[in-house]
């Protein structure tokens, strides 16, 4: 047992009665007796060596000491992510959890048509998706995987690439009625594109396909690239985008390739994670699931 922690019995108790600041309204909520709450917060000043609440005979209620008003809160802080992990620990029970950091469009887009296959065959093991932009950091993300975007480098982590570059314009049936007989670059670059401000990469396809088109008076730009599928979707104008990504709209014809041209790169998308933690059995798990499903399509 830690000898710097008081009694747990009587902080529950104190953490309860500092936030009522009534030992009748604690004793209710703890289901015991109102004596035994005096006790419990009795035994706590003496092993502090301090009182926590003032007792005044003309105050209608308790009143905490500086210090013990911070002392609650803490408590009450600490007291309440005990019950979150609780909580989580009862609703996993003997599963695994697996925290993995990546980009929304990504998730969207190729990993969550496929997760029930992962499921299925690690029942164990509970994915977990955390989105965001900025690039995973293990210090601070509380996260075991990371998904990023480049081409390998790092800070020191394991990089392992689930899939390069394959960049394709896609449109909706709907506008591209307004491409000519041929789908001339020059009709196409006539058409609204869209574009990610994150990771805009149209000047790179353009100038690989040998075309040049300066920015449309209808060009439109996007924080998200997953709103970026939504107005290619509504017909609002041409997306450049993964042709992972696009697979199955493209199959049901929600969106068709007004041009052939596919740009291929080295870079794309690593699974990363800490070198350290690269061995952990749910991380093995995950990462050849993704690579045996990446490697399948290619």
């Amino acid at each position: 047992m830690n000898n710097q922690l008081p009694p747990l019995k009587a902080l529950r108790v104190f953490e309860c009665a500092s936030r009522h600041l009534s030992f009748t309204e604690a004793a209710h909520e703890l289901n015991i007796s109102q004596s035994a709450v005096s006790h419990q917060i009795r035994s706590l000043e003496e092993w502090l060596g301090f009182r926590l609440f003032e007792r005044s005979a003309s105050a209608s209620r308790l009143t905490l000491t500086p210090g013990a008003s911070v002392y609650g809160a803490t408590l009450t802080h600490c007291l309440s992510r005990i019950a979150v992990a609780t909580q989580e620990l009862v609703a996993t029970g003997p599963h695994q959890i697996l925290n993995l950091r990546g980009y929304s469009t990504f998730f969207t887009q190729w990993l969550i048509p496929r997760l029930a296959d992962f499921q299925s065959a690690h029942p164990d093991i509970k994915l977990r998706l955390t989105s965001g932009v900025e690039p995973v950091d293990f210090r601070h993300d509380h996260v075991d995987l990371g998904i990023v975007y480049g081409d390998g480098s790092g800070p020191g982590w394991r990089h392992d690439l689930i899939f390069s570059d394959e960049l394709i314009p896609v449109l909706a049936p709907k506008l591209a009625v307004r491409l000519n007989a041929e789908r001339s670059l020059d009709s196409l670059f006539a058409l609204p594109f869209l574009h990610s401000r994150l990771r805009d990469q149209w000047s790179d396809w353009i100038r690989a396909v040998g075309g040049e088109r300066s920015l449309g008076a209808h060009d439109m730009f996007f924080e998200d690239v997953s709103i970026v599928f939504g107005f290619a979707l509504e017909g609002l104008g041409v997306a450049l985008v993964q042709r992972k990504y696009a697979v199955r709209d493209l199959a049901a014809g929600r969106l068709i390739t007004p041009h052939p041209f596919v740009l291929r790169r080295a870079r794309g998308y690593h699974l990363v994670c800490p070198p350290e933690r690269a061995d952990e059995d749910k991380i093995v798990r995950l990462r050849d699931w993704l690579l045996t499903a990446a490697r399948a399509e290619a």
